[in-house]
């Protein structure tokens, strides 16, 4: 099939770097998504993959390139090929700054270049945005604009020659002791409670905890396995006798007939789980009802759960192990491979009531 020519024209999108092959594949994966599923499309691109392969495609001559095309064509792509990849908080916030950046610098995103995105983050600090912020947004464009480097739709990542802004590093909160034991007595239920010490225990993402269903906690040894979504990856925490008091308590009085595959956390009424806003929900009213003057939120618990596995003797890495940080050495990814048993100690020597 290699002696076919394939005459291929498009309105043109501003992707000089992508040969014709690259662009035919990936407009055909973009038109095709709102026709089938996200889990379909791989094996379409697949499909394509292998049908052009062998075959010699010549681009046409094509109209000329407009700021929107090309723009929305990127958005487009990106939300096909990339966003699946990533977590759904995580795509919102690539695209809002993405979005506000193309509002600001009027031009296809594959002609900026570095003075573009300066004066964009040079107009958020006009706004009162700090370093942090600065650098948090800087670091989206730039991982857009590597996603676009590495589909060929720029050469350059224009973010490459641009320095951090100085960032003032605020001292980490934590729960203290006595605030611990004011959100327990302003806890005006055991589902509150259950959740505190869930919290207390697991350390676990907000967003992490909705999947949590009944079956999957071990309740003679409190081990639960959990899938981290930001790691993408399956890890073990562990849960000690008074969550597992506190949950079981939970499950008899206020659920009372419930089925093992039911999310572990559900609303007053009704069996549906207990979403992530819902989890924020709680521990704010518990705060609100505790006058506590810190801000408490459940993130705010995995600071203090870290701040307690170093507190009691734990190493920085025990603390980053339980929390499911991935590993930052080569030998930390490559060379160890940690087990349950690891954090099962972990737990036992720092975390679990004592």
């Amino acid at each position: 099939m290699s002696g076919y020519i394939i005459p291929y024209s498009r309105q043109e999108r501003n992707t000089e770097h992508m040969n014709a092959k690259e662009k035919l594949k990936n407009d055909i994966i973009v038109d095709m998504a709102n026709y089938i599923s996200k889990e379909v499309l791989p094996m379409l691109e697949i499909a394509v993959m292998k049908a052009v392969q062998n075959l010699d495609i010549r681009e046409l001559e094509t109209l000329p390139a407009t700021i929107d095309n090309t723009n929305n064509y990127i958005i487009d792509l990106f939300m096909v090929k990339k966003a699946p990849k990533l977590s759904e908080k995580t795509v919102e916030y690539y695209m809002s700054t993405i979005k506000e950046l193309i509002a600001l610098i009027n031009k296809p995103l594959t002609k900026m270049e570095q003075t573009d995105i300066e004066y964009y983050l040079y107009s958020k600090q006009k706004l009162g945005n700090g370093g942090t912020s600065l650098n948090n947004l800087k670091r989206n464009i730039s991982a857009f604009f590597t996603w676009l480097r590495k589909s060929k739709l720029v050469a350059d990542n224009p973010c490459d020659g641009i320095e951090n802004y100085t960032a003032i590093q605020k001292p980490v909160e934590v729960l203290e002791a006595d605030e611990v034991e004011k959100l327990k007595e302003a806890c005006k239920d055991v589902r509150d409670r259950a959740i505190l010490e869930f919290l207390r225990c697991t350390a676990m993402r907000r967003g992490e905890i909705p999947n949590v269903k009944i079956k999957d906690i071990d309740f003679s040894t409190g081990k639960l396995v959990i899938f981290g979504h930001k790691t993408s990856q399956y890890r073990t925490v562990m849960l000690d006798k008074v969550a597992l008091q506190y949950i079981k308590e939970y499950l008899d009085q206020e659920r009372r007939i419930y089925l093992p595959e039911e999310p572990l956390f559900t609303y007053k009424y009704g069996d549906n789980g207990l979403a992530e806003e819902g989890i924020y929900s709680v521990v704010k009213n518990i705060a609100k009802r505790s006058v506590i003057k810190k801000n408490v939120y459940p993130h705010l618990f995995r600071h203090s759960t870290a701040t307690t596995i170093i507190s009691r003797g734990g190493t920085e890495d025990q603390a980053g192990r339980y929390l499911g940080h991935a590993p930052k050495g080569v030998t930390g990814k490559h060379y160890i491979r940690y087990t349950d048993h690891d954090t099962i100690d972990i737990f036992n020597r720092f975390v679990k009531a004592i």
